[in-house]
Order: structure tokens, then sequence, then C-alpha cells
């Protein structure tokens, strides 16, 4: 296994550059999600680590080892695609075996029929099966070695395209997107295997994903990436309570955060004629924007903050989520409470929120996160 090392790498395509001199360290045995929405160039950096995409500056390492130039083949590498990319006309035994016959066996060797009785042929066969039953054994698809691609399930031809990749012994692996062909059921499932599997190899993993929720199950730590940027690469919950830049605390979360605009004044923060319970740096003055998560939200009767009315409810049976237009705001802000609530959560109905002060998102007119002193200070003192 092996750490890997992005070094300020740019891509261009034209006269759009795509990667804008992303640098990133990855250590032996992380899992490292790459996320973010269509287009924002992640996908593009798993090429150039793999060696599929050559960078237009900056450099890859491998334990330390510039790889720029060098073949993907010679990488020690294993990459997963979002197709599988098996054959459909090869057994699953067959599929796995690929990398192991074309790495260890000559093309004499590799020959139909004749080949197996090449001088040495034999036991390197030997090998390649026993590695091939083991890497079967640990995906548990042993059952289906004799089956073909078209015979199987979606979740069981993205389990051989790991299989394919785990016998490599490969010093990372790389994954593009190799859930999103599956169905919702088959997705959690799968992910919990890969989420396993990790573990169980201690092997380094890199995943590219548009699916947040996939990156928060699964990851050490998440880079969040837009506009051929990383805006912030940080331990899922760290993302998900400590997000740099609003552009980070609106991708990550579902339902999606709630943004407010606001005036600060000297320490004091106003939402229309209405004084917030959140304290703000007194040298921020202006408008600013403020983050609450659909969970720090609550009902409220006179400690109310904010009143507007519910204009739909959503019952997910665990949870309820209530959208809900605020008075003095053209937007809605989302809820998540207990089913308990349910009963006071009419449609058309008027309501009072409340939320912690601790609880808000602070961010300047620049998108960047504000950071409150005070609010720092006091969490230091808890702690």
């Amino acid at each position: 296994m092996a750490d890997l090392q992005i070094d300020h790498v740019t891509k261009t395509f034209g006269d759009t550059q795509v990667l804008k001199g992303i640098s990133l360290d990855i250590s032996d045995g992380e899992f490292v999600s790459l996320v973010g929405p269509s287009g924002c160039g992640k996908s593009t950096l798993l090429r150039i680590i793999a060696g599929l995409e050559s960078q237009s500056s900056g450099a890859i390492r491998i334990h330390g080892q510039d790889v720029s130039g060098v073949r993907a083949a010679d990488r020690n590498l294993s990459m997963v695609f979002q197709s599988y990319a098996l054959y459909p006309h090869l057994t699953v035994a067959e599929n796995i075996s690929v990398p192991l016959r074309m790495r260890h066996l000559s093309s004499l060797q590799r020959l139909p029929v004749v080949g197996s009785f090449m001088p040495g042929a034999r036991d390197k066969n030997a090998e390649i099966s026993a590695s091939v039953k083991h890497a079967a054994q640990t995906l548990e698809i042993d059952r289906l070695l004799d089956r073909k691609p078209g015979q199987l399930s979606g979740g069981q031809r993205q389990r051989v395209a790991l299989g394919r990749a785990l016998v490599r012994e490969p010093a990372a692996f790389l994954l593009d997107e190799p859930l999103s062909n599956l169905d919702a059921k088959l997705r959690v499932q799968t992910r919990t295997e890969i989420a396993e599997l990790h573990r169980r190899l201690g092997a380094t993993f890199v995943y590219v994903t548009h699916d947040q929720v996939e990156a928060m199950t699964m990851s050490s730590r998440i880079a969040v990436m837009m506009g051929g940027e990383i805006l912030q690469c940080d331990a899922p919950d760290e993302v998900y309570d400590n997000p740099l830049d609003i552009r980070v605390a609106e991708f990550i979360g579902s339902p999606k955060i709630n943004i407010l605009p606001v005036e600060a004044s000297n320490g004091v923060l106003r939402f229309g004629d209405v004084v917030l319970p959140t304290v703000a740096p007194k040298a921020l003055n202006g408008p600013v924007r403020i983050g609450l998560r659909p969970e720090a939200l609550r009902l409220a009767a006179e400690d109310a903050v904010l009143t507007g009315q519910i204009v739909h409810v959503e019952n997910l049976g665990s949870e309820i989520f209530a959208q809900i237009s605020l008075a003095g705001h053209d937007g809605r802000v989302t809820m998540r409470t207990a089913p308990v609530q349910r009963s006071s959560l009419r449609v058309g109905a008027t309501i009072g929120l409340a939320f912690d002060g601790n609880a808000a998102l602070l961010f300047g007119p620049n998108g960047k996160r504000v950071f409150n002193p005070q609010l720092a200070a006091a969490q230091s003192e808890v702690a």
C-alpha cells in the first residue's frame, strides 16, 4: 500500500482550466472521497492520478516517487469504473484473473489451449487461480465464479470489478462513482461492503462521487471540490459541523442547510427587526449570512425567534421535514424534527421557531466562514 501526494496539479482543455492547482496529501491506508457537483474536476483528477490523463503542470507522487509521465500500467494502481468494464464473454473467474494473466503470463502462455503447455504456465496458472479464489472469497462472490456478467445483478457485477482490482494488490484503489448505476437499495448495501473491505484491507482508497451520503458514510476524509479547486478537506463530521465556505455548507447535508441574510452591527445580528441569539465579532459590520442546519431549528412558543407559515410537510417515518415560509423572508427554511411533533405540523399553520445561537454558522460577504472568537472561547472552556 502507499501514500499519495498531489502537488499543485493543474489541467487545461483548450482555454478551459479544469483543475486550478490542486494539492492534497493522502496517507497510507486512508479512505479519501473527492466529492462535488458534476463538472467540478473530480473525475479528471482521479484519471490524472491513475495515469489515464496527463496534468498540465504539477506532480503526482506515490510513496514520494514522482510518477508524472509513468504509464498507467506501471503505477501499480487499480481503478474501478462506473460502468464496471467487465468482459461479457468471460466468466467471473476469467474477468478477475485478467490483470494477473497480463502481468505474469507471457504472450505464448496466454494462448488458448497450447498456452497451458508452455514451460512454467501450469504453476503460474495455479497461483493465479488461488489469487482469484481468495479475492472472490473476500468479496463473497466465490459461488459466482463460473457465471458470465450477463447472469449477475448490478451489485454482483460491481463486486466482480472490485475483485479484479483487488487481485493486483495495488498501491492504492481508485474508484470513480462505482455505485451510480445501482438502485437505491443496492447502493446502501454496496457502500457498506466497500467500507468493510477498506477496513479489512487497510488499503489506500481514493473515491470519487457526487453523492454526499456515500462520502459521509465511508470516508476518513472528504475533499469538497468546486470549480476545479478543493474548498475543504476534513473528516466528515468536521466538514458538516464546521464548513469553511458557504458552498461547502450548502453542498454537504440533506436537507440542505438554511441560509438567512442578516445584518451585523457591533456584535449584534439582526434578521429584519429581530435580534438573533447568535453573537458576532464586534468588528464585523454590514450584510452577512447565517447558516442553520434543519435539525438546529425547533418549535417554540414564548421564546420564538422566528415566525412563519408551514407550506409543506414530509413524513419519513423516523423523522419529519417541515418547510416554512418565514415572515419577512422570500425563501423557505426546512426544519427536521421527530415524529412526535407531527400533530403540531399542519400545512397553513403559523408557528414559532427558535434555535441555539451556538448552532448558527456565520459567513461573511465573500462566503467564507466567520469564526466567532467569543463562541470559540466558550466552546474551549466546555471542552
